[in-house]
């Protein structure tokens, strides 16, 4: 098949296969949170933390620890990204917001870290909650964090509750926000949903609505995790229907 997807969804159409609903995947978050639209967080990138998505239900849907980024729409970088596909069919499905956690700690454990924070203040009562916490997480990040709990940064850690102490680091562990969208279809880096792949053959890639009517790559309906899985994909398909193709032209000629 030649041409656009555009025009390969056309064909797909015309020789009636069905096509399932596009959406992106591999696609930035948009979010109306109002730290996201007082741009706050803007531009602040976190290393190695973890993001999930949850359900309705508040249960885990999906987690990847890896980077992520806070932009002026929203949320993005690669965890989002692997998160993203889960997210839209949340979405998909009639859901007006989906809930997502942030562990920005991922490697540390919530009381063992609340514990060492406690007797790091202990050792330093004079010094400020901000020094204390300082190196742990991202100076911007953590400034957010503590307004979030009324907490002035200069504030010496030995005039702060426990309790406060157990909720900063909660935060830090468990910050959840939700997301509203993405981005559109156009701006993500892979498309879900296309041709139903129960109507292609799949040893040849070949139609079984028409005869001579090959598909390959992203018109179809699979996609991968990342976008090298799906280049992976396109090739092989590519082969596999354009060995077919000129075989059987071959034969008719």
């Amino acid at each position: 098949m030649t041409g656009s997807t555009g025009d390969g969804y056309a064909w797909a159409k015309k020789a009636g296969h069905t096509i399932t609903k596009l959406y992106p995947t591999e696609v930035a978050l948009t979010s109306n949170e109002e730290f996201i639209k007082d741009k706050r967080l803007q531009g602040l990138s976190l290393r190695d933390v973890s993001l999930t998505v949850l359900n309705k239900k508040q249960k885990t849907i999906i987690s990847h620890q890896m980077d992520m980024l806070f932009t002026h729409f929203g949320i993005s970088g690669p965890a989002v990204l692997r998160c993203s596909q889960f997210v839209v069919k949340e979405l998909m499905k009639g859901q007006a917001e989906v809930p997502m956690v942030l562990d920005v700690l991922p490697d540390e454990n919530e009381q063992q870290l609340v514990k060492k924070v406690w007797e790091n203040i202990k050792q330093n009562p004079k010094r400020s909650i901000k020094n204390n916490l300082k190196g742990a997480v991202p100076e911007r990040f953590l400034t957010f964090i503590l307004k979030r709990n009324k907490v002035r940064e200069e504030e010496k850690g030995a005039n702060i509750a426990k309790e406060t102490i157990r909720s900063i680091v909660h935060d830090l562990k468990y910050f959840s926000f939700n997301v509203h969208g993405s981005l559109p279809l156009e701006k993500a880096f892979v498309t879900g949903g296309g041709v139903s792949i129960k109507e292609i053959v799949p040893n040849t890639m070949q139609s079984k609505k028409m005869h001579g009517l090959y598909f390959c790559g992203e018109i179809l309906d699979i996609h991968g995790y990342t976008g090298g899985y799906n280049i992976t994909s396109a090739l092989v398909t590519g082969r596999l229907a354009g060995i077919n193709a000129a075989t059987e032209t071959a034969l008719d000629v």
